[in-house]
C-alpha cells in the first residue's frame, strides 16, 4: 500500500515535468490573467499590436535567490532585449511572479489554530497561506525587476504580476514539486511600430539604407541616392558625372590631376608636367605649327607670315618655363639633300626671328627634316603646300 501511494505521488510529478512547457504557452493572457487574480497590472501596453512576443525560460527561485541555471538564463534574457533596442525597438516586459498552490482563504483560520482539526488540515496542506504567496510572489517579481534594472534594463518597461498560487506548473503533492512551482516567467513584446518615411524619400525607415537624404534626391529601392557611374560619390554631390569605372575620385566626384595640367591623371600621358604649363589635350606640353610662307627656293620669311612669327615669340615671352625646337619640313620636289638643306635654313630663319623679337636664344633650337614627314600628298599642289611648314615642339 506505501508503494502504491509513493507510485501515487510520483506520477503527478513526473507528468509535471514533461508536460511544463505547456503549462505557459502563447494562449495566456497577463491581461485577462492580472484582472482574474486582483492583480494591480497597471500597463496598457498589453492591448497594443506586437510584431513579436519573446518568452523566456522561466527563472526558478531557491528560497530567496535564483538558482545557478536561472542566472545563466537571466543574462539571456538581457542581451535580447539589448540587442533590440540597438534596433530601436519599442518594447514592453512583464515579469509574472508564481508560487506553489495555496491553502483556501476561508480555511485559514483554523489551519493557523491549535486545535485537533487544525493539526490534521496542517498536515495534509501545502504549507503556504494566501497571504504569505502574495508576499512571496511579489518579492520573486520585484527581485527579477531588480535583477535586470542592475543589469541596464529600464525598469519603467517593466510590467509585474504576482499569480500567487496560481497556474501551476508541476505537482503539488510533494515539497519538490511545490518548489518547482516558485517561478517567474518574464515575456517580451515588441510593438508593431507604424512605418514611417523620416526623409521623405519614398522608402520607409525600417528599409532605408541611407535615412537623411536631402529632401529632392532622386533614391534607389533602398533609400540611397544614385550613383549613375559608381565612382562612390552620390549623383546629387558629383561635379564629374561621367567618370570611366575604375577610376579614383576626389570628394567632388572629379579625377585626380596631380600635376594640374587641366588633365585628369588617368588621361595624362605626361604626368608631372610643371605647374602654369599650357598642355594638350593629352597633358603634354604644347605643339604649335606656324603657318608661314616662303619665298620660292628661299629661306625668306614672307612679310604676309611675320606676324605668326611675333604671335609665337610674345607666346614664348610670357610662358618662360617653354623651350621650343623649330623644326623645318618641305615637300618631295627636287633632290633630297637639296631639300634637307632648304628645311634646315628656314628652321634657322624662324630661329633668329624669334630671337629678334626679344626670345633668349638658349631657349630656341632648329632643325631641319626635309620631306621626310609629309602630313599630305606631294602629288598635288595643295598637299605640296601643306608639307612645306614649320613646327615648333614646345618642351621644358
Amino acid at each position: 500500500m506505501n508503494g502504491l501511494l509513493m507510485k501515487l505521488l510520483l506520477l503527478p510529478l513526473l507528468f509535471s515535468v514533461f508536460g511544463y512547457a505547456g503549462t505557459y504557452d502563447y494562449s495566456y493572457s497577463p491581461l485577462s490573467s492580472a484582472q482574474e487574480s486582483g492583480s494591480t497590472m497597471k500597463d496598457p501596453f498589453l492591448y497594443g499590436d506586437f510584431e513579436k512576443i519573446i518568452r523566456f525560460t522561466a527563472l526558478q527561485f531557491d528560497g530567496e535567490a535564483l538558482t545557478a541555471d536561472s542566472q545563466k538564463s537571466l543574462d539571456t534574457i538581457v542581451k535580447t532585449i539589448e540587442s533590440y533596442q540597438e534596433d530601436g525597438k519599442k518594447m514592453g516586459i512583464t515579469i509574472i511572479a508564481h508560487t506553489a498552490a495555496t491553502t483556501d482563504d476561508q480555511n485559514e483560520n483554523t489551519i493557523e489554530s491549535d486545535t485537533y482539526a487544525g493539526k490534521i488540515i496542517r498536515w495534509f496542506s501545502k504549507d503556504l497561506d494566501r497571504n504569505a504567496s502574495v508576499r512571496i510572489s511579489e518579492g520573486f517579481a520585484e527581485e527579477v525587476q531588480k535583477l535586470l534594472a542592475d543589469r541596464g534594463v529600464d525598469k519603467n518597461m517593466t510590467t509585474l504580476e504576482n499569480r500567487n498560487g496560481r497556474d501551476q506548473a508541476f505537482s503539488d503533492a510533494t515539497s519538490e514539486g511545490r518548489n518547482l512551482s516558485n517561478r517567474v516567467m518574464v515575456t517580451l513584446y515588441l510593438f508593431t511600430q507604424e512605418e514611417v518615411d523620416s526623409d521623405g524619400d519614398g522608402v520607409f525607415d525600417s528599409q532605408d539604407v541611407c535615412p537623411k537624404t536631402p529632401q529632392g534626391v532622386t533614391v534607389n529601392s533602398k533609400g540611397c541616392p544614385l550613383d549613375s557611374d559608381g565612382d562612390g560619390v552620390y549623383d546629387y554631390k558629383d561635379q564629374c558625372p561621367g567618370t570611366p569605372t575604375g577610376v579614383e575620385v576626389n570628394s567632388g566626384g572629379c579625377p585626380f590631376d596631380s600635376d594640374t595640367d587641366g588633365v585628369s591623371d588617368y588621361a595624362d600621358q605626361c604626368p608631372d608636367t610643371p605647374p602654369s604649363f599650357k598642355v594638350d589635350p593629352h597633358g603634354c606640353p604644347l605643339s604649335k605649327k606656324l603657318m608661314l610662307t616662303f619665298t620660292l627656293r628661299s629661306s625668306d620669311i614672307r612679310d604676309e607670315s611675320y606676324p605668326e612669327v611675333k604671335a609665337f615669340a610674345e607666346f614664348l615671352k610670357e610662358n618662360t618655363q617653354y623651350k621650343a625646337e623649330i623644326v623645318g619640313h618641305t615637300d618631295s620636289t627636287g633632290k633630297k639633300a637639296y631639300n634637307m638643306a632648304l628645311s634646315q635654313a628656314r628652321a634657322n630663319a624662324v630661329k633668329e626671328a624669334l630671337i629678334k623679337e626679344g626670345v633668349a636664344a638658349s631657349r630656341l633650337k632648329s632643325r631641319g627634316r626635309g620631306e621626310f614627314d609629309p602630313i599630305a600628298d606631294n602629288r598635288t599642289q595643295e598637299g605640296r603646300q601643306a608639307n612645306r611648314r614649320i613646327e615648333v615642339k614646345l618642351y621644358y
